[in-house]
């Protein structure tokens, strides 16, 4: 039966086999109604259809020249660890939604996180559309109706994202003593800079006579593969920020100001020491004593150390902490969150209201039902009402009393 048509026009045939006319009419039959269904493939049966190898040719071919390295690795992890063993010697035209939705419930079943399972849905996703579709080897997507699992209805992850008001005064009391790691998670908690782009900050992007700070650049990762596929070499890089809208300049509170200015001064006073330069524009703002720039695990490595000697590991503490705190602290007292927003450097208003949505119903919507109670004693009463307490409910509905 012919089954599909190459590129060049030539047939491709299918044959089928069987022990009775009957049988053979019958997978025949099926052949017929999956043509029917799934329109002509340009695919023959005999090619090699595996999925993995497919999946390889795509990835390398289209997907890796157009991401960055460190993209390439994580997913070259994912196909390797969890798209292979699971999909990798099936026939593409063999696997339908059926199938891709078991493989997701039992990453699900692993404790893979949410995060994880979209970037692997992704991935597949787009390998079917970009490759096998537009091949003509199957006609529709297998994964157009699977679901993975949402985040349960608890806000308490989030809450655990940025330092309480109780830790942020334990934190921050503690740390006061020392005289590097100080001024870097006070910089980091009172300006929302990603670790990346503190650590990649230079003098000359700041103005402390102004009070602005200029993000230009962030710290990156680039690694190296060899021919076989592994890592090489991997390598600190200063690139471009994480989006368009991460480079922002913005002006700072005079605490941070002040803070800089005190890391100024303990600056110059190491360098007469060393004999280093470490405060011309061209320094990077929190680099080594050496001069150099630091990278995000030193930070991590001096944090870490930090929560040990002072017993505060069990708060699951990070960099990032700090970038949180300072998005939850502005929310808190009322800043509009597309102001918010700009200052984190999201490339949507709409990513900061999703992950800071706990912090803006728990802090606004009390204050919220406050002013409609005043608003609606205005309407009722004017001036003489309004100044009296929402609570009492003869002035509101004294027909109801």
């Amino acid at each position: 039966m012919t089954v599909g048509y190459r590129e060049n026009g030539k047939q491709i045939c299918k044959f089928t086999y069987g022990s009775s006319r009957q049988e053979v009419a019958k997978k025949l039959a099926q052949l017929t109604h999956d043509v029917f269904e799934n329109g002509y493939t340009t695919f023959a049966p005999g090619d090699s259809n595996l999925f993995y190898p497919l999946m390889e040719d795509w990835f390398f071919t289209f997907k890796e020249p157009v991401v960055s390295s460190v993209t390439s690795e994580k997913l070259r992890n994912y196909m390797k660890n969890h798209i292979k063993p699971e999909l990798g010697t099936l026939e593409v035209h063999h696997i339908d939604m059926f199938r891709m939705q078991k493989f997701f419930n039992g990453l699900t079943k692993k404790g893979l996180c949410l995060e994880t399972l979209k970037h692997i849905k992704q991935v597949l996703n787009q390998f079917y559309v970009q490759y096998v579709i537009k091949k003509g080897l199957v006609k529709e997507n297998p994964l157009d109706d699977v679901k993975i699992r949402t985040m349960e209805r608890d806000d308490s992850y989030k809450e655990k994202m940025a330092l309480s008001p109780e830790l942020r005064v334990e934190v921050m009391s503690k740390v006061a003593d020392d005289p590097v790691l100080n001024p870097i998670l006070t910089t980091l908690m009172l300006t929302g800079m990603r670790p990346g782009e503190l650590v990649a900050l230079r003098w000359r992007d700041v103005d402390l006579d102004e009070s602005v700070i200029s993000i230009k650049f962030a710290s990156g990762r680039e690694v190296e593969f060899d021919e076989n596929g592994n890592i090489a070499k991997r390598y600190q890089v200063i690139s471009n920020t994480k989006t368009v809208l991460s480079v922002r300049s913005f002006k700072v509170a005079n605490s941070v100001v002040m803070c800089l200015n005190a890391w100024l001064a303990y600056q110059k006073e190491q360098q007469k020491k060393i004999g280093v330069d470490l405060t011309s524009g061209n320094c990077h703002v929190f680099c080594t004593k050496n001069g150099t720039m630091r990278n995000y695990y030193g930070l991590r490595s001096m944090l870490v150390r930090f929560l040990v000697r002072n017993n505060l590991e069990g708060h699951e503490i990070s960099l990032y902490t700090f970038r949180h705190t300072f998005a939850t602290i502005l929310l808190e007292k009322r800043e509009n969150p597309k102001i918010v927003s700009e200052l984190m450097g999201h490339a949507k208003v709409l990513t900061t209201l999703t992950i800071y949505s706990h912090v803006i119903s728990k802090s606004v919507y009390e204050d919220t039902a406050q002013t409609l109670d005043h608003v609606y004693m205005d309407i009722l009463g004017g001036e003489e009402k309004a100044d009296m307490p929402c609570d009492d409910t003869s002035v509101l509905f004294p027909s109801l009393t």
